[in-house]
């Protein structure tokens, strides 16, 4: 019996400690978890108190009363409980009324750290928007055939048109003013992501497709992984391109006279700039280059001065620009974070800028002064498309206003008039936890004050087509050389 004295012990507590357990309730997973009408208003009157109080697009493409209207309806139609994602998506599709690149809505930290664990399905197809038609770009299993080849045109994906699917996915890709290739251009590469989370997860999908001039059906399994595999859309990396890999640039001569350089600024960063133009810019001037081609495509904007500091080598009188705000300190600071940093950044504009209080409301007028050394006055070209945004669309809109560069290419997604950013908090709203992102500042672009609500608008336009994107074809540098050799 002394042998069965401590198996008998250890039964009782497996029995009593199990029953304990099941008289836990389990944890509620916050991907399902469930907001009553009550906390959903809650959130939504703390953004739009937010939004008006401080969002400086007030007023610039929509009144203010709009935008009373506007939330005051989005608040009253909120008669259900909602989870995250689905209060989310509504809220995005509030946001896009906004018109405003800089203005997001992105979901909870917990919410954000429970669904990289999860495994969804994914359709096998890699799909590419094209204006308003899809095709099938690559197939993610790569070692199978593939039952629909690259290029093919889908008609219809689960029962959808996919012309419908893409007017539903731009809604929720914000932008600039009215511009629209904005909205193009993200979603070819996100238009895999959008069409899962927006429209299901299915085991199987349906899909009609063009063959020939038939239309057919294809039923296929999903693939079930974490994340989709990375699709490249563009070019392969060259590696003749000396680089600056702090400073996110790149350059090299297209010829053997180095007549023409190709400069690629993948974004604005705030490492290393100087440095790297300086070492350009007097390469230019040594080189007696005749040809400089500034690559902003895809640029998604960064720092201010290091834009600043670009233009100076390239514009051939002193410009100003005026960051303007009404705002001494965040308002519901209770929300957010960086309340310090926003003073201290007044108070470093108050320094490097002129500073003019009109009606309550500070103007920061910053001037761009062209350099004398190495400054370069030879012909400039400027390729632009959807993806160029924010501090790439301030460089573009002074070399666009004052005729110092040919531009090809599309349409910017940041408007030429200027954008609303310059430091960018996130507020937390206090039941879903998720994140609005509200930017303090209206950059006012001075050569172009008046409101359009669209992008840079180039010279030369290029359309990619289906052919285009598969065969890797560079239509924008191809009419640069062709330009540069007439």
């Amino acid at each position: 019996m002394p042998f069965f004295r401590p198996v008998l012990l250890i039964i009782f507590f497996v029995f009593f400690y199990g029953l304990h357990s099941f008289s836990q309730p389990l944890k509620e997973s916050i991907l399902v978890k469930k907001y009553s009408p009550k906390q959903l208003k809650e959130d939504a009157e703390l953004m739009k108190n937010v939004t008006l109080a401080m969002h400086p697009v007030i007023g610039i493409y929509k009144s203010r009363t709009f935008y009373n209207k506007l939330f005051d309806d989005f608040i009253n139609e909120l008669k259900d409980s909602l989870n995250e994602k689905e209060f989310r998506i509504k809220t995005k599709l509030l946001l896009d009324e906004v018109h405003c690149g800089h203005t997001e809505a992105l979901q909870s930290k917990a919410y954000y750290k429970e669904i990289v664990k999860q495994n969804h399905n994914y359709s096998p197809y890699f799909f590419l928007p094209i204006k308003n038609k899809v095709f099938v770009l690559a197939s993610f299993n790569k070692k199978k055939d593939t039952l629909l080849k690259k290029g093919t045109e889908i008609i219809e994906i689960n029962g959808i048109a996919v012309d419908s699917m893409l007017r539903y996915c731009k809604r929720f890709i914000s932008s600039d003013g009215f511009n629209q290739s904005g909205k193009d251009h993200y979603i070819q590469s996100g238009f895999n992501s959008f069409y899962h989370s927006l429209f299901g997860r299915p085991d199987t999908f349906t899909v009609k497709y063009m063959a020939g001039k038939n239309i057919k059906t294809l039923k296929y399994a999903a693939f079930k992984t974490k994340t989709i595999p990375n699709i490249p859309l563009g070019l392969k990396a060259d590696t003749l391109f000396t680089r600056y890999r702090l400073a996110k640039m790149q350059f090299k001569y297209l010829d053997a006279g180095n007549k023409t350089m190709h400069l690629k600024i993948d974004a604005f960063s705030r490492r290393r700039t100087n440095k790297a133009y300086r070492r350009i810019f007097r390469k230019l001037k040594k080189n007696k280059t005749e040809n400089l081609i500034i690559d902003l495509r895809n640029n998604g904007g960064g720092s201010l001065e290091n834009s600043y500091n670009l233009l100076s080598y390239l514009i051939d009188s002193s410009q100003t620009q005026t960051l303007r705000t009404p705002l001494k300190s965040y308002p519901y600071k209770k929300y957010t974070r960086g309340n310090v940093f926003f003073k201290l950044m007044r108070l470093g504009f108050s320094v490097i800028a002129k500073k003019r209080t009109i009606n309550d409301t500070d103007n920061f007028v910053y001037s761009i002064n062209p350099r004398k050394k190495n400054h370069y006055d030879k012909k400039i070209f400027v390729l632009i498309n959807g993806g160029s945004f924010s501090a790439s669309c301030l460089v573009a809109a002074y070399l666009k206003v004052n005729k110092r560069a040919v531009f090809i290419g599309e349409e910017t997604s940041g408007a030429i008039e200027g954008c609303n950013a310059g430091i960018t908090p996130y507020y937390t709203m206090p039941n879903t936890q998720i994140k609005i992102r509200m930017p303090v500042f209206r950059i006012v672009h001075d050569v172009s004050p008046k409101i359009t609500g669209h992008g840079i608008i180039p010279d030369y336009t290029t359309e990619y087509t289906m052919k285009d994107i598969l065969n890797k074809r560079d239509l924008d540098m191809h009419k640069v050389r062709e330009l540069i050799n007439k």
